[in-house]
């Protein structure tokens, strides 16, 4: 039973981190481009789930853990629960996602300058060598706090 509270709550985190990620992913590509990897299913998933009614896996296994563990499922999704009434009132609800999709267009902007930036400079998504010294740059993952 407290194995079952503790993994409701880790998979509470986790939920708080992928929806972290899925705001921001696209601004953590500017320094590590391969995180579009993982942001671009992310984003199709948050897509796909806000206009179908998709059951999150997350949420699934969170609310399993709950009620093995004699806590109280959810009665609606993570989103509705947590966020709706707190970051948004309820009738905002395509106004939150048109800012999300905003921030997301924005991330992935930035990875792209980031991205032909690198290239125009001829580094690439490999980490380089010790030895080597590269052109300081924001979209530099070796580079100093100078660019």
């Amino acid at each position: 039973m407290l194995f079952a509270q503790l993994l409701a709550w880790t998979l509470l985190v986790l939920h708080f981190a992928i929806l972290g990620f899925l705001s921001f992913g696209g601004f953590v590509a500017w320094r590590w481009p391969r995180a579009l990897y993982a942001h671009i299913p992310l984003v199709l998933w948050g897509v796909a789930s806000s206009v179908w009614p998709l059951a999150c896996p997350v949420t699934t296994a969170e609310n399993w853990a709950r009620e093995a563990g004699g806590l109280i499922p959810y009665d609606r999704g993570f989103v509705e629960t947590y966020l709706e009434g707190v970051l948004y009132d309820p009738h905002h609800v395509n106004r939150f996602r048109a800012v999300m999709a905003l921030l997301v267009l924005i991330g992935w902007a930035g990875a792209a300058w980031c991205a032909r930036r690198r290239s125009r400079l001829g580094l690439s998504l490999s980490p380089a060598p010790a030895a080597a010294t590269l052109p300081a740059s924001r979209c530099n993952p070796s580079a100093g706090n100078n660019g």
